[in-house]
């Protein structure tokens, strides 16, 4: 079970926002991928297909990983 609260250097940050961390890592990770085979070049609107993976994967991690 996961805590509630990370405390770092005193400050409580909500467990959230080390998933929001690691979905940005890979994310980017991802993204450098994407753009080295030019499949962004498929997408009508490149942004709005990289925040749908963004939710994607967040999604994904909490689901696997979460409380």
């Amino acid at each position: 079970m996961l805590p509630e609260t990370i405390t770092i250097g005193g400050i409580y940050l909500p467990v959230f926002l080390g998933f929001l961390a690691a979905t940005g890592v890979v994310y980017f990770m991802l993204r450098w991928v994407a753009q080295r085979l030019h499949l962004y070049r498929l997408f009508w609107h490149p942004a709005l297909a990289g925040a749908a993976v963004f939710v994607i994967l967040l999604s994904c991690l909490l689901i696997w990983f979460g409380p």
